[in-house]
């Protein structure tokens, strides 16, 4: 049986990474029934559906526990997400997995370039629509120097949104709705912890009479408060919102594809400055500070305001962020021969 390996950066401040692995996963065995898959992630991550290898650490900081599980498994493909180390990338050859590296951060990528990442890559997949048109001299050289290697470019990958209505009447969610979700991890906003300013900022919402769904988050009544969503499940309650309060992570750019209007609150550098790439091009709102009740206000009112949800969705649709999850599929397949 084909086995395929996922090695995505887990633990610490994302979820992200593990997030994106599984919706592949999904996809993949849906597509192929018969594929094997395992996960290596770090203890303590959130349980996946399929067998896991735990990790004393995230896969960059447990190198040597990475390589006797590619030793031990023997996979037919490795997929790297977020960052690897040579060791382990050596490891994968040693077996003759073929290997893929996804990065969807600017300083991720630029790594994945170097030249001994690239010469042990059968490809390098860059996600994120702040990577669509970005071409860093490291890229340049690297793809001169390594021309086999395939690199792509895809806007976001999502599963195709689930059936709304249903899950409307499950939630108890009445239209019109917003939805707070800050995209999981465990980041900070100053000194607080960022899942309880957006709860404050759900609530807030909710307060104000507009329905309000709260994920992820610790969000008091009378906000719809859910721990967790599948993402197929998560990608229609984003398209159906009249909008919604993102950070700048996957799921940001998830939503813009579905054409959610967004505020945008960013809990890092690099997504701070996605988050102003996008706002530039006119795609999403940046917030204006982390209050809880300023940030209910910016949401309700974007949610209000029909002439600026359209010129968010006009500005974002002219970016072309197109879900690439059938490409990316494809292109797995095609890599174990399929």
């Amino acid at each position: 049986m084909t086995r395929i390996l996922f090695v995505p950066v887990s633990g610490g401040a994302g979820s992200g990474e593990v997030q994106r692995c599984r919706l592949l996963a999904d996809a993949l065995v849906a597509a192929r029934p018969g594929i094997e898959l395992h996960f290596l992630l770090a203890a303590g991550s959130a349980p996946l559906p399929w067998p896991t290898t735990a990790l004393t650490a995230s896969p960059t900081r447990a190198v040597a526990e990475v390589v006797a599980a590619i030793a031990a498994l023997r996979p037919a493909l490795v997929v790297f997400d977020g960052n690897t180390r040579v060791a382990a990338l050596d490891a994968a050859r040693r077996v003759g997995a073929r290997v893929v590296l996804l990065s969807s951060r600017p300083s991720a990528a630029d790594r994945g370039f170097r030249w001994r990442r690239m010469a042990r890559l059968d490809a390098h997949w860059l996600v994120g629509a702040d990577l669509l048109a970005r071409r860093h001299w490291r890229e340049r050289l690297g793809r001169w120097r390594h021309p086999r290697v395939a690199v792509r470019r895809f806007a976001t990958l999502f599963a195709p949104p689930a059936a709304l209505p249903p899950l409307l009447q499950r939630l108890g969610l009445s239209t019109p709705y917003v939805v707070a979700c800050h995209g999981g991890g465990r980041h900070r906003l100053g000194e607080r912890e960022a899942a309880e300013v957006f709860g404050e900022a759900a609530a807030a919402s909710a307060r104000n009479g507009m329905a309000t769904l709260a994920v992820a988050t610790g969000a008091a009544a009378p906000a719809i408060r859910v721990d967790a969503l599948p993402n197929a499940e998560l990608m229609a309650v984003l398209g159906g919102a009249s909008a919604a309060l993102l950070a700048g992570g996957s799921l940001l750019v998830q939503a813009l594809a579905l054409g959610t209007p967004v505020v945008a609150l960013p809990m890092q550098d690099e997504q701070a400055a996605r988050v102003r790439w996008l706002a530039d091009a006119g795609a999403l709102q940046p917030a204006d500070g982390a209050d809880p009740e300023g940030l209910a206000g910016a949401l309700l009112a974007l949610a209000a305001d029909a002439d600026r949800c359209a010129g968010l969705r006009a500005s974002s649709r002219q970016l072309g962020l197109d879900n690439g999850l059938p490409g990316a599929v494809a292109a797995l397949l095609g890599l174990l021969g399929d």
